[in-house]
């Protein structure tokens, strides 16, 4: 199956975002344009922008190629079709620019269920999400990932962000005819080695974990919902 695109619309599904804010923050050496599409209720993005900012900031000399970081929110059909914690794109469209993308996908807090019989790739990313902190209950037609909100920041914040700069790496450091001639399991491989990785070295420099940046005026000043981050933020 294949996620219907907009007729006359040729941006790719992940490129036609609602309403969204747009800040430039510096990273090392670099501006990066950071675009958060407003989550609806129940829905939320694991982690904030100062969150991801830090953990770049940590690895700077790794994404001086990187252009936009981009929290969306799927529909509920994309979600169902191609449900991710988030994703690279190498070649990125956002009102009439272009460049290298990482995105990072709204999630809701609920049950997430696998089928018992599971592939290689599966059964290595199911003991990732139990490492994340989710509990994993095994029943008689499958695995229920029961999540938190702190797991699923161990797993946004920590692992996926880290997992799609490996792709980033991977593609910043390749010609395009080797990128396009890896498959899918060696690029997949790559970046599962960099996040592990880089993981390991931000433990080992005391850089992460760190707990969750949430300055809650800071992003009403710059047009941030904080009900966009937390599922149940302060009565102000």
């Amino acid at each position: 199956m294949k996620i219907p695109e907009q007729g006359g619309d040729e941006r790719r599904f992940f490129e036609r975002l609602d309403n969204p804010v747009t800040l430039t923050r510096r990273i090392g050496e670099r501006d990066i344009r950071f675009v958060v599409e407003p989550a609806s209720s129940g829905y939320f993005y694991p982690c904030s922008v100062d969150d991801v900012c830090r953990v770049l900031g940590a690895i700077s000399t790794f994404v001086r190629s990187l252009d936009f970081v981009v929290f969306r929110h799927p529909t509920q059909k994309q979600r169902l079709m191609q449900p991710v914690w988030g994703r690279f794109v190498s070649w990125y469209d956002f009102r009439q620019q272009n460049g290298v993308a990482v995105i990072i996908e709204s999630q809701r807090l609920a049950p997430i269920r696998w089928p018992l019989s599971l592939g290689v790739e599966s059964r290595a990313e199911l003991e990732r999400l139990r490492e994340d902190g989710h509990r994993v209950e095994r029943t008689r037609r499958g695995y229920d990932i029961h999540p938190t909100e702190e797991t699923m920041r161990n797993t946004v914040l920590y692992r996926t962000l880290l997992h799609e700069i490996g792709h980033h790496v991977d593609f910043d450091r390749s010609d395009l005819a080797t990128w396009w001639g890896k498959n899918s399991r060696v690029k997949e491989d790559y970046a599962h080695r960099f996040a592990e990785m880089a993981m390991v070295a931000l433990r080992t420099g005391a850089k992460a974990p760190f707990p969750p940046m949430l300055d809650f005026d800071a992003m009403s000043v710059e047009g941030l919902d904080p009900a966009w981050f937390v599922l149940q933020p302060p009565v102000r």
